[in-house]
């Protein structure tokens, strides 16, 4: 497999009256067409995209068990009941873990919380973690980010006389019928409390785990008849475990985070603090990428490397030296933990592109070819279990085809595992299809966690290319161009308005933008190893506008092979020549000596459809 990803530009044609839309709304009709292109069309449902009020937010007791869940839980709290939260270990489980412990606290439970260990335990509540809580005197397990799947854990509890209440937001396991139905395989737990279960009539799916914790938490005290004073409270711990689990920024999730990120800017939260200050982000307004690629990492790290104990005790600590102490250690766990990833994506990258994958033997590892794997299934030995998703991600975007990369068990049994997956590959679903080939699994349709045993890799392998529907349009990573905007037109009012669109992130893009028949003025190539291309591109009437293109010397490249040698010499020099390009890209500001400018900041470029027809 040596080629990277494959690309298709496509023009978004909404149906609706766009002019009409920005009339009623008071916004320009280049903004109406984006919302459109979400297909945000009705006017109430605009209005909740451009809003930031709870008011649109969804009732909890919608939820299925939600009632039942809070009023076990008003009930224990009364009787002065231990009770026992457990979560998972990533930034989802600790914010949610987080959201509980608060709320069960002010609420008057007697709470303590566990959370399993990366390496002993692996993903989610285990007979170990139910067995230490019942050791403890615990009454009342409540989980969050997890629990959906702990059949064995909560049959134990339940052996033991325990309550137990699970909050989750994962798919429910099902087994799928020779016909392809599928059969539900819930728990046996006092109270299942997830949007994803099919008889659940919560209108919105795409909570986080903390999403849900927050609902438990906002229903709990409305049934407990007490006062909820703060409108925003833990939105702030919200916004980041909705950023950091990668969930769409839709619906309520983006009031949540709109809300959320104004909290964080002015956070009165010790450990929060803390660890912006560590991060280099104090006093700077937190927005959406500082969450997914700075604090959240940090945050991460310790269920990452170490324990994600630290994590809740960072959200907790009410000593400012404590924090610090706990935000510097974060803050260097998360540059080794980058370290150690990108050492992993650089040697993973490598192997793919040379069509080389690994497999396990008695007498150590034996090379074998991807070929037309579709889906693509990677033994890493060597790294660390905790980066397996991370080198999937990438190898995902650099590829575009549904990767799973497996390593060593650090606990020595089998081969722990993380997928990540394109738009028209189920991964869940289709993983659950080989659910016999697992020891465990568990995850969404985008992505996934799993063990196996060292046997069962190339079965699995196997089986997931044998039975892949994707066809070769499904690994053409698709590209939707929002609005075709002359450079005129790319002005700073537009660029300010833009702004009603955030926060950007998952389902909620930042608007691309797309331009033909574009003259490249000059290039100069930028940064400590010359990676970065500083352009100047042209338009039909004179106009220019600057860009930097991150992969400077990949569309060097490009264009000695769409002009020629001699035309990418005349670019680099500043002199006239016969380029002509078409650019997909992002508006962006630039400030510089006190000047402000729009540059563009391009996504994709590639040689002009109109090249041929204009020389």
């Amino acid at each position: 497999m040596s080629e990277y990803k494959k690309e298709e530009w496509r023009v978004k044609q909404p149906a609706a009256d766009i002019r009409a839309l920005a009339e009623r709304f008071s916004i320009s009709p280049i903004l109406a067409h984006i919302i459109v292109n979400r297909e945000i069309t009705e006017p109430d449902a605009v209005a909740c995209y451009l809003s930031d009020d709870l008011a649109y937010t969804h009732d909890p007791a919608l939820m299925k068990d939600m009632d039942k869940g809070c009023q076990i839980m008003k009930e224990k709290i009364r009787a002065g009941k231990k009770i026992r939260i457990i979560s998972d270990y990533d930034v989802d489980g600790i914010t949610s873990n987080y959201i509980l412990y608060q709320g069960l606290q002010k609420a008057g439970a007697d709470v303590s919380y566990d959370i399993p260990h990366r390496i002993m335990d692996g993903y989610g509540m285990n007979v170990r973690l139910v067995e230490a809580a019942y050791a403890d005197g615990v009454d009342t397990i409540i989980t969050c980010d997890n629990g959906i799947a702990a059949e064995t854990a909560v049959t134990r509890a339940k052996e033991l006389g325990m309550t137990v209440i699970v909050t989750d937001h994962h798919e429910v396991p099902c087994e799928v019928t020779e016909n392809g139905e599928k059969n539900y395989l819930y728990v046996n737990a006092d109270a299942v409390i997830d949007p994803h279960r099919p008889d659940c009539a919560y209108p919105y799916k795409d909570l986080c785990g903390a999403g849900v914790a927050y609902k438990f938490i906002r229903h709990l005290y409305r049934v407990t008849e007490l006062p909820w004073e703060d409108e925003d409270a833990y939105m702030d711990i919200l916004a980041l475990g909705t950023v950091c689990d990668i969930m769409p920024l839709t619906d309520e999730n983006r009031i949540f985070v709109k809300r959320g990120l104004r909290r964080l800017t002015n956070s009165t939260n010790p450990g929060i603090n803390a660890l912006k200050k560590a991060l280099g982000l104090d006093g700077k307004p937190i927005e959406v990428h500082h969450l997914s690629f700075r604090i959240g990492p940090s945050l991460n790290s310790t269920g990452r490397l170490e324990s994600a104990k630290e994590g809740v005790e960072l959200l907790l600590t009410d000593d400012p030296a404590r924090a610090e102490s706990l935000a510097q250690d974060m803050a260097k766990l998360n540059e080794l933990r980058k370290e150690m990833t990108d050492r992993g994506v650089r040697a993973a990258t490598d192997w793919v592109r040379k069509d080389i994958r690994m497999i396990p033997t008695e007498d150590g590892v034996k090379e074998k070819e991807i070929g037309d794997d579709k889906v693509i299934v990677l033994y890493m030995p060597g790294i660390h279990e905790s980066i397996a998703g991370l080198i999937a991600s990438k190898l995902k975007e650099a590829f575009y085809r549904p990767t799973l990369v497996f390593t060593d068990a650090e606990n020595g049994h089998g081969l722990k595992g993380s997928g990540r997956s394109i738009e028209t590959y189920n991964m869940f679903d289709k993983l659950c299809e080989h659910k016999e080939l697992f020891v465990k699994v568990g995850g969404h349709p985008m992505a996934a966690g799993f063990t196996i045993t060292r046997e069962a890799l190339e079965p699995l392998r196997e089986a997931l290319n044998r039975d892949c529907n994707l066809t070769d349009a499904d690994l053409v990573e698709k590209l939707y161009v929002d609005e075709s905007c002359a450079i005129k037109q790319l002005t700073l009012p537009l660029y300010e308005e833009l702004a009603k669109l955030e926060p950007y992130g998952t389902a909620n893009v930042r608007p691309l933008f797309g331009i033909v028949k574009m003259g490249i003025r000059s290039i100069k190539m930028v940064g400590n190893e010359g990676q970065y291309a500083r352009c100047t591109f042209v338009d039909g009437n004179g106009t220019r506008i600057n860009g930097m293109v991150f992969r400077g010397k990949e569309l060097l490249d490009n264009i000695k092979v769409w002009f020629g040698d001699k035309e990418c010499d005349k670019i680099l020099k500043g002199l006239q020549n016969h380029a002509l390009i078409d650019i997909l890209y992002h508006m962006k500001k630039n400030e510089f000596n006190g000047t402000v400018s729009i540059q563009m900041e391009p996504v994709s470029i590639r040689k002009s459809v109109y090249y041929e027809t204009s020389k």
